[in-house]
């Protein structure tokens, strides 16, 4: 037998023993992840950055003031960046050239038209000037191009919105206005393939105004993949305020940023149907409360801040936190309850290692999908299919019941308990389009086909590659039809699992995959078993071992004009059991060691987070 003949044979082999451990699930499976986390599944930065970001939201236009605000956040451990900074102009330059010294990122925002395409959004290379320094540094900027899927479908046809907006140059814009009926388009689209166009040259056309660079933030859609596929700086995510779905955006984003290796980030908002958290004491302005007791709790800003980071954001901004950090934005920049918090938070993050978050489970939809929550249609208008039906179950009904409050009330004397929810099996999920770049695919063990798939050549080579290193890929009936006489040869290539239909009795619909299945998945996959009270948790992979984050939303019952009331007796109880022989685990926040722990209890209080790290070397 020749060389080449036995490299050959050594790599049938190989992908066989590959394909093997990945369905075994036994401990000795686990340490091949480790590759992965060196490879695309890896938590990426702010360009020219090495550290995770915690931003300060807004910024003094005087030099001297920001000298003195970086130097209270480096002694509070407060922040390490502005999101929003100044805006670029030549009478700002003074400021980012003196950024561009501490080396912290700064987001800028173009104006308040900043979404209208036309509109007086754009940046100027004259502006743009003002951040040479910045860039000579290499400390990433970006200019937020917020909120834009829900401008295109909610709001480029709005004309209070226009009025408010434009104020007396209104009649001069008006014509940009969109037509009422068509969410965002000049005319009703035919197919997800003319949506995809219209919506591609809306946003490209915007990062040609900002200059190629923009920071998307999207909110109420789920627009994440195009972003990251059109050429966004960094995939940004609203959350909070009035927008659902959050635990599906992030599985959007984190796999938008893999597939693209860009990274990502989390706005946290404080705005709750019409309250916001902001300074002072509790009080109504007109027929909306303020304060700090106003909008969301300071345990959801907690919760929301530390899952950011731990589920591989690059930045999280807290929201008006320049009004909600101190009794006042002015020296001598006194720290309020939820300063104290956030500087708590932030020195945690700084002090320990957070690891890459473990993935196992790629939920692959078409590139066409235009999937939207909110609106409840593909691309904000189209007729679903029973296909664009099974991905909303899926994410809503399956993943993280009870997420969504736009289409239904599911608590009403609670109405932040649906913005994070306990997760049945876990958050393993990260979400792509078939419009990955090669070798993305094959980093995940397993590759769920959701909704309608075409199966376009370069898909499908990807698809085969990832069966051939060991992926297990599960699809449908429908997509076995779809796939037709190519099938046979998908199958050959390795591990393809037909799924079983299942009726899901909570819809009356069938489902992408039924809810055992979806339980022996995780089974199968984390190295970590879980069981006891309902929560949200999360596994990552560290240099050490393995951590797991437990988030109890339970017990913390907030309305946007009253304070927060906690149920003490809502306490989470789990039993966490390792497959893997480790030396020791510590629950992070309470300071609790467990000599070998192969199984332990552990209490997460109300609105709590706590994380175990399991030392397994």
């Amino acid at each position: 037998m020749n060389m080449r003949m036995k490299i050959l044979l050594l790599n049938i082999i190989a992908v066989a023993l590959s394909a093997v451990s990945a369905q075994s699930a036994q401990p000795d499976a686990f340490p091949e992840f480790e590759v992965l986390a060196r490879g695309a599944q890896q938590v990426r930065l702010l360009p020219g950055q090495k550290d995770f970001v915690f931003t300060l939201y807004g910024a003094p236009g005087d030099l001297n003031q920001i000298r003195q605000l970086v130097m209270v956040l480096r002694e509070q451990h407060l922040g390490n960046g502005f999101d929003p900074g100044p805006t670029p102009l030549l009478s700002t330059q003074p400021i980012f050239d003196y950024m561009a010294t501490v080396g912290w990122p700064v987001i800028c925002y173009p104006g308040g038209d900043m979404q209208v395409k036309g509109g007086r959004g754009a940046m100027g290379r004259e502006n743009e000037s003002a951040l040479a320094a910045m860039d000579r540094a290499g400390v990433f900027t970006a200019v937020q191009l917020g909120e834009w899927g829900y401008y295109f479908h909610n709001l480029s046809h709005n004309p209070p919105w226009w009025r408010d907006n434009f104020g007396k140059d209104f009649d001069a814009y008006k014509h940009l206005m969109k037509p009422p009926g068509l969410a965002g388009y000049d005319q009703r689209p035919s197919s997800k393939r003319e949506c995809y166009e219209v919506v591609k040259d809306y946003f490209t056309s915007k990062s040609r105004d900002l200059l190629g660079r923009v920071i998307s933030v999207t909110g109420h859609s789920h627009y994440e993949a195009y972003a990251g596929e059109w050429g966004a700086r960094c995939i940004g995510l609203e959350v909070g305020e009035n927008i659902a779905f959050t635990q599906s955006k992030l599985a959007f984003a984190r796999g938008a940023s893999r597939a693209w290796q860009k990274p990502w980030s989390v706005q946290i908002s404080p705005w709750l149907h019409g309250a916001v958290t902001s300074g002072g004491p509790l009080r109504m302005e007109g027929r909306d409360a303020r304060g700090l007791d106003a909008g969301h709790s300071l345990s959801f800003y907690e919760r929301m801040w530390l899952h950011g980071w731990f589920a591989g954001a690059a930045m999280v901004t807290p929201e008006n936190s320049i009004a909600t950090f101190f009794e006042k934005p002015e020296a001598p920049w006194t720290l309020t309850s939820h300063g104290r918090k956030a500087a708590e938070v932030f020195a945690f993050m700084q002090t320990h290692e957070r690891g890459v978050p473990f993935t196992p489970v790629a939920v692959v939809l078409d590139h066409l999908a235009g999937y939207n929550g909110y609106m409840d249609k593909p691309w904000g208008i189209l007729k679903p299919t029973g296909g664009d039906r099974e991905l909303r179950d899926l994410f809503d009904h399956q993943l993280f019941p009870g997420s969504d409050h736009i289409h239904t009330n599911p608590f009403p004397s609670n109405p932040e308990l649906s913005y994070l929810r306990p997760t049945p099996y876990g958050e393993i999920f990260d979400v792509l389009t078939t419009a990955v770049p090669p070798e993305v695919l094959p980093t995940y063990p397993v590759i769920l086909l959701a909704g309608d798939i075409e199966f376009d050549p370069a898909f499908l080579g990807e698809l085969e590659k990832s069966l051939r290193r060991g992926s297990r890929v599960l699809m449908s009936v429908r997509h076995r039809t779809a796939l037709g006489a190519e099938f046979e040869r998908v199958a050959l290539q390795g591990d393809v699992e037909v799924l079983e239909s299942w009726t899901n009795s909570v819809t009356g619909r069938t489902t992408a995959i039924s809810n055992s299945r979806l339980l022996r998945l995780a089974q199968e996959s984390l190295p970590i078993e879980i069981s006891g009270d309902a929560i949200q948790y999360q596994i990552n992979r560290t240099s050490r071992g393995w951590i797991i984050e437990l988030i109890n939303n339970a017990g913390v019952i907030k309305k946007k004009d009253q304070p927060a009331v906690v149920d003490a007796n809502a306490i989470a109880r789990v039993r966490l059991k390792t497959k893997l022989s480790c030396k020791n685990a510590t629950e992070l926040r309470s300071n609790k060691t467990h000599e070998n722990p192969n199984e332990l209890e552990v209490s997460v209080g109300p609105g709590a987070v706590e994380f175990v790290e399991f030392i397994c070397q």
